[in-house]
């Protein structure tokens, strides 16, 4: 290898300081690979809503959509949102003119 110009020493220190940049780069990938993991499981967890807001949420949900007695006495009724909508399209649409249409 000599007539070649390549030195065996340095042919060696070359290849194991290689090896040792490759195992040393692997290493820190796969610790910053974990380190990463373990963030988005940390931050998962923090910005998952409480049972107390999920319950709330859905409990509203289901007042928004069923009909139901809000004052009998006074003869308020709940009427899902979907309806009140549409009744509030259809009282617009009306003509002017027409009894109970926009003044």
């Amino acid at each position: 290898m000599d007539e070649y110009g390549i030195s065996p020493g340095k042919l060696f220190f070359v290849g194991v300081l290689s090896v040792v940049l490759t195992i040393d780069a692997v290493i820190g990938l796969q610790a910053l690979y974990y380190w990463q993991l373990r963030q988005a499981e940390t931050s998962e967890s923090l910005y998952r809503p409480s049972e107390k807001y999920v319950k709330s949420r859905e409990a509203q949900r289901v007042r928004l959509a069923e009909y139901r007695l809000e004052n009998i006495e006074k003869g308020v009724v709940a009427v899902p949102i979907d309806r009140a909508m549409q009744l509030v399209v259809d009282e617009f649409a009306k003509p002017n003119d027409e009894k109970g249409g926009r003044k």
